[in-house]
């Protein structure tokens, strides 16, 4: 068995819905079991190992995952939409694949009621959405990743495409307000109002280019690029010049030793800036 291999296995047989241990800081935390972005995204890769593998016992984890948090009617344990909280949309994602094999009705409830959080959620004057209820007016990179493949997925298999238009405005907007052309990098956040302690009261800008951040930014691109319809226009004279864009911006910045990323993408002669992983897997699975 490969090294990977037995790294999953082990967190699979290690961990319950409520207690999982690729969610281990949240147990150690004290937290309870709820809804969230940490899950989706296992979820999320268990689905592509099932996909690949064709192996039932990844489909089946999720499925059993899943069924503890979605109720009957469509509820999800620990999902409050009032939050407004983009990072929650994510683990939704995972429901088209177990109605699309399962057609158990909850699913779809449980799709449509993330859907409704998608319609209500609250936006900035250009129309953007807010990253969460408690941070209004803020538009953050990571939050393009969090709704926008569920966005996407629903419009193309529910909604007869209704709102592409919608979903491409997202990324002009954030490609119009948080991209350095010198640098050729996204800034993480930007403050519509100009006002939050962190954002530069003449842009609305961060400081910085996060390295995560634009991980998640270019894993949003590939996702939403494979949940359009190939035949969408936009999908290859837009989305696909952006995906390369950032990428080309990035790669000037990658260390030629160990082709990771640094923490702070641009700064790599700061003391304690640092080579950081996460960034750089979400990186590599972008650019494959």
């Amino acid at each position: 068995m490969k090294l990977i291999d037995r790294y999953i296995e082990k967190l699979m047989q290690g961990s319950t819905p409520d207690k999982p241990l690729w969610n281990i800081e949240a147990i150690h935390q004290g937290k309870a079991a709820a809804w969230n972005y940490v899950d989706g995204c296992m979820m999320t890769a268990l689905l592509s190992l099932y996909d690949q593998t064709q192996d039932p016992k990844y489909y089946d984890f999720v499925k059993t995952f899943i069924d503890h948090y979605v109720s009957t009617d469509g509820s999800m344990l620990g999902y409050d939409m009032k939050t407004f909280n983009l990072d929650d949309i994510c683990e939704s994602r995972v429901l088209f694949d177990l109605y699309a094999r399962s057609q158990d009705l909850k699913y779809k409830k449980a799709i449509d009621l993330t859907y409704t959080h998608v319609q209500r959620q609250p936006r900035t004057k250009e129309g953007s959405f807010w990253h969460k209820l408690i941070y209004p007016q803020q538009v953050w990179l990571d939050g393009l990743f969090m709704a926008q493949p569920f966005y996407t997925r629903y419009e193309t298999v529910f909604n007869q495409e209704k709102n592409y238009s919608d979903i491409v405005n997202h990324f002009k907007i954030v490609r119009s307000r948080m991209f350095n052309e010198d640098k050729q990098l996204y800034y993480h956040g930007y403050d519509a109002s100009k006002t939050v302690f962190w954002a530069d009261k003449q842009t609305g800008l961060s400081k910085n280019f996060w390295l995560r951040a634009t991980g998640w930014y270019v894993v949003a691109l590939v996702d939403v690029i494979g949940y359009l319809n190939p035949t969408f226009n936009e999908r290859e004279s837009f989305f696909f010049p952006l995906l390369k864009e950032c990428v080309d911006g990035l790669l000037q910045y990658q260390d030629k030793t160990s082709k990771l990323f640094y923490q702070v993408i641009d700064r790599s002669d700061v003391q304690g800036n640092y080579l950081e992983s996460s960034g750089s897997s979400l990186l590599a699975y972008a650019i494959l």
